[in-house]
């Protein structure tokens, strides 16, 4: 039977393996970054720019709007995705301080910051980070179907 000082240790050695993955998480989102950026941005702006010049014979002619409104959503899907990075990392930190205050207050310490206002933040930021992807994820589906309807209309 497990003494409650081997429980406590147990839960303690759980927390701290806890924070060495939040860590590695909150690296992962900040390398992922960049090529996020480079992704986006040139997989659905640069083709359809290169499909509109080179598939529609008299672009002066063509209705754009649909094009355009493309644009706009995958830039929006970009932007959001960014900000999700961001959103992640900033969660990712304040789970490690949650984490770390559990730890202080299972060793009989006390918590070096407000533990509910630390919770509250990680939950928002995490609630914030999966609209911020759905936002972006919507957007592309759109801006998808938005440059289908573009050609399909114009070609």
């Amino acid at each position: 039977m497990e003494t409650e000082e081997e429980k406590r240790t147990r839960y303690i050695a759980s927390l701290e393996k806890h924070i060495d993955n939040a860590k590695e998480a909150a690296k992962y989102s900040s390398d992922r970054f960049d090529i996020l950026l480079i992704s986006l941005s040139t997989g659905s702006l640069l083709f359809s720019i290169g499909f509109a010049k080179d598939m529609v014979k008299d672009i002066s002619k063509a209705d754009t709007s649909y094009l355009k409104t493309a644009w706009l959503l995958f830039t929006v899907s970009l932007v959001s995705n960014l900000i999700s990075q961001v959103t992640s990392y900033y969660s990712h930190q304040i789970d490690i301080k949650v984490s770390k205050n559990k730890i202080r207050e299972k060793r009989g310490k006390e918590a070096k910051d407000n533990p509910k206002r630390t919770e509250w933040w990680c939950e928002a930021l995490n609630h914030s980070t999966n609209a911020l992807n759905a936002i972006g994820l919507a957007a592309f589906i759109c801006g998808v179907v938005a440059l289908v309807w573009f050609s399909s209309t114009n070609i």
